[in-house]
């Protein structure tokens, strides 16, 4: 790396192949974290076993334990971790020369010089950047022995695969660092690179017979995380920089149990929406474990929601938090204050879940080329003008960014309507066919196999579900945007239906609890730190608590209420807004009271969760 770019705190350069580069801060935090606090505990060690008498016996045990400490970067890229770990060995070792000198006991040596000789290990796939790491060690220590002891300790190789019938690069560990594989390095520490698992397919079913966090959807990450734990000696520690998604995935189930057992869990830093690594949507997090250790007790967690600070290290100090980690396991990850997790369990506990009593959201339709099938208001009459029987076949269509709480804006498209297997004959329809015709060398390139002029995924087993009253809601929502649909709106890939229309479940859903709840088991996105994904997986999650008749009625005059005073203040003037906006948030408020008592909460637990939710509501 050049000396820019190791000098420039969260550096913007993107690297090749998913891999970004890690910004200074992040390097110096898992420093800390793996590394010195690893060699603390060794010298604390020594210190007991020599009574606590720095005697020269000492120090050349100190420096002894220090030349044997091994660290590796499985995916060193351009080894900005790897100079920050040779700045923290290289402080050790000078305290141990400087203490020897004064004891008249040693000769002077080189810090930099030992920390590259006796400490480092990495490995990358890309040559390029083995060689530029090479290069930036080698200017901390410019001498021959380094040259040579570079070429054998910063390895091009595939870290994940040893098989050089499946990878070109394919590396044996035991081969290539003999000593430090056989006895387990003492810190592994990376930042893997960013490759989502659309781009894993070719080596997909080498990794799933080697490696037990192989998911369908599981991105490289998760192997590297494998990896590294298997490189660990028992006792050592390990320090990534990774997206914080697979804390709350399908997908990242298996990863997730696998580190909840192998040892103890020591810190994360979640840095939910900061934009870390500059041109890469990451939603990064840092997570340090030590292999082995007890998994009973706190770990400690800071999220990070405003801007990354300069000295993560000293944020982390201040503003750090603990946790039991009994709480993670293979289920979803959420780090929070004990009372905010123990608020969420008793929401919870005991009650059946969205899905369990109304079914599993519906996904919308996936039509594989919207420039043929979406049109407007103009070119459907134009359509039906030429012939009427199209009228049958063209239906109102929403978007979920068409969706808002309590209402779905007025129809703006409409969609020609012609699922897979649906027996239309086209030639019957010649405005349709007409209109689709100019699409069809697009339409046939499609990757699925259906007639030139039918809808790729069209969902055609919900159609009855899509065309009878329902809730929708959109996969990504600022907020809660639950709405009533009565017109047999088809809904397109960015939103979802509950084949229900029930009002009390709609004032349910809008609620400040059930937003709050959502945050457990879904994942903030990029643009706004309470905007959410609302997938089917997690809106199926939320509880259902039952309610005696006239409360349910009350959730459903007040819903009913607000829908049709949503729809007024899309078409009132600035007085008339005002008045309805308020009279919206005075029900609002009714409905948050009923659920906060069908929930059985108290008055510290109401404020709790509001105050968890300032700003975001």
């Amino acid at each position: 790396m050049d000396e820019a770019a190791a000098n420039t705190p969260f550096l913007t350069r993107r690297k090749r192949e998913g891999v970004v580069y890690t910004p200074a801060p992040i390097a110096r935090f898992l420093v800390e974290r793996t590394i010195a606090l690893s060699l603390d505990q060794v010298r604390a060690s020594l210190a007991e076993a020599h009574r606590g008498r720095e005697t020269i016996a000492f120090w050349r045990a100190w420096l002894a334990a220090l030349r044997s400490f091994a660290i590796v970067d499985p995916g060193c890229g351009e080894g900005a971790l790897l100079i920050a770990a040779a700045d923290e060995m290289a402080r050790r070792y000078r305290e141990a020369a400087e203490r020897l000198r004064a004891l008249a006991a040693a000769d002077t040596l080189d810090p930099a010089r030992e920390a590259i000789l006796h400490n480092l290990f990495g490995v990358d796939i890309d040559p390029h950047a083995t060689a530029r790491t090479r290069r930036a060690l080698m200017r901390l220590a410019p001498c021959d022995d380094v040259a040579r002891r570079l070429e054998e300790t910063i390895r091009t190789g595939d870290s994940l695969v040893d098989d050089a019938a499946v990878s070109e690069h394919g590396l044996d560990w035991g081969a290539a660092f003999p000593h430090a594989a056989a006895r387990g390095f003492d810190v592994v520490i990376a930042n893997p690179p960013y490759v989502r698992m659309e781009h894993l397919k070719p080596l997909k079913p080498w990794l799933a017979q080697r490696y037990e966090v192989a998911a369908e959807r599981a991105d490289l990450y998760a192997y590297f995380f494998e990896k590294g734990l298997a490189l660990l000696k028992r006792g050592g520690r390990l320090g990534f920089v990774c997206s914080a998604t697979f804390f709350r995935t399908g997908s990242g189930e298996s990863l997730r149990a696998l580190l909840a057992r192998s040892g103890a869990i020591e810190c994360v830093v979640d840095f939910g929406d900061v934009a870390v690594f500059d041109g890469v949507v990451a939603y990064p997090a840092i997570l340090t474990l030590r292999k082995g250790a007890a998994s009973h007790g706190d770990l400690t967690f800071l999220n990070l929601r405003e801007a990354a600070p300069d000295d993560l290290g000293a944020a982390f100090r201040e503003k750090a938090r603990p946790m039991p980690r009994t709480r993670l396991g293979a289920g979803f990850w959420r780090f929070e204050d004990e009372s905010l997790a123990r608020l969420r369990d008793k929401i919870a506990r005991g009650r059946s879940t969205l899905a369990e009593v109304h079914g599993s959201p519906l996904w919308g339709v996936k039509t594989g080329l919207n420039d043929a099938f979406l049109i407007d208001a103009a070119t459907r009459e134009r359509i039906i003008a030429e012939d009427a029987r199209s009228a049958a076949i063209v239906k109102p269509y929403a978007r979920g960014a068409h969706i808002g709480r309590w209402r779905v804006d007025a129809t703006r498209l409409w969609l020609i309507d012609l699922p897979k297997g649906g027996g239309v004959d086209i030639a019957g329809i010649p405005a349709v066919a007409a209109h689709l015709s100019p699409f069809r060398p697009r339409l046939e390139a499609r990757a699925t196999r259906q007639k030139w002029f039918e809808l790729q995924q069209p969902q055609l087993a919900y159609r009855a579900a899509f065309a009878r009253p329902k809730i929708v809601f959109p996969d990504i929502a600022q907020g809660p945007k639950f709405a009533l649909d009565d017109r047999g709106t088809l809904i397109d890939a960015t939103a979802f239906a509950l084949p229900c229309a029930d009002p009390a479940l709609l004032a349910l859903l809008n609620s400040r609890l059930a937003w709050f709840f959502l945050h457990s088991v879904s994942n903030p996105l990029r643009g706004g730190k309470w905007r959410l994904r609302l997938k089917a997986q997690y809106v199926g999650l939320v509880p259902i608590p039952p309610a005696p008749p006239l409360m349910r009625e009350r959730l459903a005059a007040a819903a009913r209420a607000i829908g049709e005073a949503a729809r007024e203040l899309a078409t009132a003037d600035p007085v008339g807004a005002a008045r309805i906006a308020s009279e919206i948030d005075a029900r609002e408020r009714e409905i948050d009271a009923i659920v906060y008592s069908l929930f059985e909460l108290t008055a510290d637990e109401i404020a709790a969760i509001e105050s968890s939710l300032e700003g975001q509501y």
